[in-house]
């Protein structure tokens, strides 16, 4: 019987990579050492809460822009303002503003927060003021729905726009994303939120992009006082990154505001086409 000897090398390379796995399987984060990570309660008012999800879906409306007109389209620095009060069914008291590199008028979006499910968790709906532009590129009609659980551990998101593309034809985008939160310690008063997942992006029903969804925040004296949030193309034509880095308001707040127990952030978005393994400084200096 004669066996050839390509086919040999490549039966016997096949079987040694395949022993190679099976003695160095693929290691999970450090923090499932102990197997599944404990779904450890995590303490935040509905006011952080609301923030942290307009600022993930600022996020989303980055990369649908990013997708239809390209990252460098769109690349920059924009100024962010995020003020939530955490009421319940009351949008205008939610809301962020993104504004564009050299424009006035910014992209706004508004959250509703629904009552507290004991049970299940809590519901947001986040919705689009007007049509409005990230530079040059329309995005219209974006709306998004967002769960957590009852132990504010698990988030997951989705968001759908219609976005203006390079052949000036508005096509549907739609985002996902499940985001898991987990403490840190830090020193007495203060401790690190931090997070992390993937999303994914989708062009007129199809998949097309998917993303490295990581975030930090500190929290000092039981209060959010600054996040970054970053989120890197992992599947797709070119790198592509956005990163917010946005800080608790104080001059921002007036004596109503304290009265009313609102909540205001103040940053930047920043889209560039860093890669996926640069590093972030803005989380480090956290």
């Amino acid at each position: 019987m004669k066996i050839l000897l390509p086919l040999l090398f490549a039966t016997t390379l096949s079987y040694s990579l395949i022993t190679q796995a099976d003695l160095e399987p693929l290691k999970a984060p450090s923090l499932f050492d102990k197997g599944p990570a404990a779904m450890t309660a995590i303490n935040l008012k509905t006011e952080e809460l609301t923030s942290l999800i307009l600022l993930n879906s600022a996020v989303d409306l980055a990369k649908s822009a990013a997708l239809a007109t390209g990252c460098e389209s769109v690349e920059g620095s924009y100024s962010i303002e995020v003020i939530t009060d955490g009421a319940i069914n009351k949008p205008e008291a939610n809301a962020i503003k993104i504004a564009s590199p050299g424009k006035t008028e910014p992209l706004i979006l508004n959250a509703i927060a629904e009552e507290p499910d004991s049970f299940h968790g809590q519901a947001f709906t986040i919705r689009q003021a007007k049509n409005s532009k990230l530079k040059e590129t329309l995005i219209s009609e974006y709306s998004g729905t967002a769960n957590i659980n009852r132990e504010l551990t698990l988030l997951s998101m989705q968001g759908s726009a219609n976005v203006l593309g390079q052949n000036n034809t508005p096509s549907p985008y739609l985002n996902l994303r499940l985001k898991h939160f987990y403490e840190e310690p830090n020193s007495d008063n203060s401790l690190y939120l931090s997070g992390w997942g993937f999303a994914s992006l989708s062009k007129e029903g199809f998949p097309v992009n998917k993303f490295w969804v990581r975030s930090k925040a500190l929290k000092s004296d039981g209060q959010l006082k600054r996040v970054v949030l970053q989120e890197d193309l992992l599947i797709g034509f070119s790198s592509c990154r956005i990163v917010i880095d946005s800080a608790k308001d104080i001059k921002k707040k007036t004596d109503e505001q304290e009265k009313q127990k609102s909540f205001a952030f103040k940053g930047t978005m920043t889209i560039s086409k860093s890669q996926p393994n640069e590093k972030l400084p803005k989380a480090n200096e956290i």
